[in-house]
């Protein structure tokens, strides 16, 4: 995902240069409908929808072309977008309407994450096709929760001390290694007796830890270095 954004971005960049805020107002709308995509493809089967030959995808997807109608206007680039533009054209809210507005929804998608993996859990328990619908990246209430996150911080006005500036050099590099050591930190503590909230807290913060010293260590090479700035 990382490497094709990367490989995206000069084009991107080529036509940012010339785009309106209309046009990026426009492209972003068609980003946020795919954004409900995944669920509609779900309930699809349920309102009779029969599929192409076997294949379920919806808006033109079938096993001869993956490529939907609205293939091009979704996927983590529109986050890219949704980046510049509210840098480029910050929100001018007020404090009542930025909160009206940021915790609702923050709430709400957190609300649909978390009910929705229980009763997924509960309809398809081990079908991670099902699953991991309620957590991807690119679908509605994943948006409602990392949108608020973003424009919240965005609005912050904070000096940061010398070593937090120090590490914060350090998380593009801790996102990329993290991942990994997911399992051994879940392993690490799952015979721990620990209730899960605390396990959950407790496994984040070693992880972090322990990536940062690893992306600290390749930063003080020149070949690793690369790979992490």
């Amino acid at each position: 995902m990382l490497i094709g954004l990367y490989l995206i971005i000069p084009i991107l960049n080529s036509w940012l240069i010339t785009a309106s805020r209309k046009d990026l107002k426009t492209v972003l709308i068609l980003w946020f409908v795919s954004l409900f995509l995944p669920y509609v493809q779900m309930v699809a089967p349920a309102l009779g929808f029969e599929g192409m030959f076997g294949n379920f995808g919806i808006l033109g997807v079938c096993d001869w072309n993956i490529y939907g109608s609205f293939y091009y206007m979704s996927g983590f680039a529109g986050y890219l977008l949704l980046a510049y533009y509210l840098k480029k054209y910050p929100l001018n809210w007020s404090k009542a309407k930025m909160c009206a507005i940021l915790i609702p929804s923050f709430l709400i998608g957190y609300a649909v994450t978390f009910g929705g993996y229980v009763l997924v859990q509960k309809w398809h328990p081990g079908d991670y096709s099902h699953l991991e619908i309620i957590w991807l990246f690119c679908g509605i209430n994943v948006f409602m929760m990392t949108a608020p996150v973003f424009i919240a911080i965005q609005q912050l006005k904070v000096r940061s001390p010398k070593w937090l500036s120090s590490l914060a050099t350090l998380t593009f590099g801790i996102y990329l290694v993290h991942f990994p050591f997911e399992s051994m930190g879940y392993d690490l503590l799952e015979k721990s007796g620990l209730p899960d909230w605390s396990r959950i807290i407790l496994a984040a913060i070693i992880i972090f830890a322990f990536t940062a010293v690893i992306v600290w260590i390749m930063k003080q090479f020149r070949f690793t270095k690369k790979f992490v700035v």
